[in-house]
């Protein structure tokens, strides 16, 4: 190999490298503004919550309130389960949009009591930042795609995980207000 040859391959070398770093670099931008972002939200969310501003349910109206909840969960995840299993969403699609826009005004009436029992995953809020351009957690990650199709599709392999994280948060949510009633009807 002569030193024109050694040359050019060094310099290749380099833009490949500066070309990785470059890519890199993006990537890493991209998520601190997505993190960034999603901030402000969080911060006046708990500026509210320390100044005691936050909507406090009574325990029964959270059961209540819990129970519904549970009811249009579960039939998404059916409809979700027929989709990935048919591969196919568009059959299911009207009825999944219909439950999404119920799931999408009940879910911050219940995300402050849920996100305690909520297991938190990396691929929830990956999936939030593919889909809508922001952190989802695991529930909010079921229903945050415009189709059934765009949630098989992006999913990455993750989806019955992320079921069952958000079904596992109802179960202790559930628990949880049955042991506070048990607790406090003695």
């Amino acid at each position: 190999m002569g030193p024109i040859a050694r040359a050019r391959t060094f310099a290749q070398g380099i833009s490949k490298g500066l070309w990785q770093i470059g890519i890199h670099l993006r990537i890493t931008i991209l998520k601190a503004v997505a993190v960034i972002s999603a901030l402000p939200e969080t911060i006046r969310e708990q500026i509210r919550q320390w100044r005691g501003h936050t909507v406090e349910l009574p325990v029964e109206e959270q059961r209540a309130l819990l129970a519904e909840y549970y009811a249009h969960f579960e039939q998404l995840a059916e409809l979700i389960c027929d989709s990935a299993f048919a591969e196919d969403g568009t059959p299911w699609q009207e009825e999944y949009t219909r439950l999404r826009k119920w799931l999408q005004r009940a879910y911050p009436q219940i995300r402050p009591y849920l996100t305690a029992h909520l297991n938190c995953d990396p691929s929830d809020t990956e999936f939030g930042l593919r889909t809508v351009g922001r952190p989802t957690d695991a529930m909010e990650a079921l229903f945050c795609a415009e189709t059934l199709d765009e949630i098989i599709r992006l999913d990455g392999g993750n989806l019955i995980g992320r079921l069952e994280r958000a079904r596992s948060a109802l179960y202790r949510y559930g628990d949880y207000l049955r042991t506070y009633l048990e607790q406090n009807d003695s």
